[in-house]
């Protein structure tokens, strides 16, 4: 069925989070073909994170010279992807622009999640399933291995070790921080992408006023966009043992701060997912989220979620006039630190 593959292409997702959650399919997938030479096709931001992911031959990055959607866009990236001759294409994201792409690249047999209209892009697809009732979205992306192999080899551990530039460029940081390895460290990111996901930076800042008055050390994570909201955390906390390193590097330069941490808090975004990845306690502060289908991919982790009846919601921006984001207010800082309590029990345990 595949002995005339020998050139792979995934399509990883665009958000930081999915990306990560997708790293578990690229292991399983070089162990299904591990001959083949594997390519990752994604968005800029990424290609740092997935050059050192397990299973990645190569990184090919994407065009958005002519915009990062429309059909301009969809017909230069096709004519980038084209000469690569790749025989078999995966595409991960649900997106219609997604699958158009790999269709206008010609690559033979395309995989993918029947979603958004774009079936017919597809050669092999399974159904996506409605909101509230998807599997894990590693587990779906895991699930289209299925289409190509029977009985595929699985490789369900989430692993993300940054490489050797990244250790030195954190451990200068380290130096000019005047951090004490032996102090614990607590991770907060009190950024994402969507405002509805955002918990208050007041009691982000009280949580980190707790943790340095019990004798520890935060930093505060975030990317370039992230940066006014750790800047007013770290305002509010006004401790002396807060680092605020908000686009302090790329993805595995933050990968390496985060590895470096006792605990890491955040809100249901891209982050948490990256501290699973590499191994820290990890507690997710979810308010309008489904931890079911998009929870840490890890035992590591712990999700602080108050469950309401208009959850979980799947819009941006909350719809609700008579108690906006009820879902994030309810979240109190005795609760994410019950959570933190809980995580450093099973590290004692341990």
């Amino acid at each position: 069925m595949t002995g005339d593959i020998s050139k792979i292409v995934v399509r990883v997702p665009n958000w930081v989070g999915d990306a990560v959650m997708s790293l578990p399919f690229l292991a399983s997938l070089r162990l299904n073909a591990p001959r083949c030479e594997i390519a990752a096709l994604c968005r800029p931001n990424l290609a740092p994170l997935l050059a050192q992911a397990e299973g990645v031959d190569r990184v090919i990055t994407l065009d958005e010279s002519a915009g990062r959607s429309g059909w301009r866009a969809l017909w230069r990236n096709g004519a980038v992807l084209r000469p690569h001759q790749f025989q078999l294409g995966f595409c991960l994201p649900p997106s219609f622009g997604a699958a158009a792409m790999l269709w206008l690249a010609k690559i033979p047999r395309r995989v993918g999640h029947a979603s958004d209209r774009r079936r017919f892009f597809l050669t092999d697809s399974i159904p996506y399933a409605p909101n509230g009732k998807r599997p894990h979205r590693s587990e779906g992306y895991l699930a289209l291995l299925d289409l190509v192999w029977k009985n595929p080899k699985l490789d369900r551990g989430l692993r993300f070790v940054p490489g050797p530039e990244a250790t030195v460029q954190i451990d200068a940081i380290w130096a000019a921080q005047a951090l004490d390895p032996i102090i614990p460290l607590l991770g907060l990111a009190p950024g994402a992408a969507q405002p509805n996901k955002l918990w208050a930076a007041e009691r982000f800042a009280m949580l980190a006023r707790r943790w340095i008055g019990e004798g520890g050390a935060v930093v505060i994570l975030g990317g370039t966009a992230d940066r006014p909201v750790c800047e007013l955390v770290a305002a509010q906390a006004g401790e002396k043992g807060i680092r605020n390193l908000a686009g302090a590097g790329d993805l595995p330069a933050v990968a390496e701060i985060i590895r470096r941490c006792g605990i890491f808090v955040g809100n249901d975004s891209g982050l948490v997912h990256l501290a699973a990845a590499v191994g820290t306690p990890t507690v997710v502060i979810s308010g309008p989220g489904d931890p079911a289908e998009v929870a840490p991919f890890t035992s590591k982790a712990v999700t602080v979620k108050k469950p309401l009846f208009c959850s979980p919601c799947y819009k941006n921006t909350c719809w609700r006039k008579d108690r906006p984001l009820e879902c994030q207010d309810l979240v109190q800082v005795t609760d994410v630190w019950s959570a933190i309590a809980e995580l450093r029990g099973r590290s004692a345990i341990a």
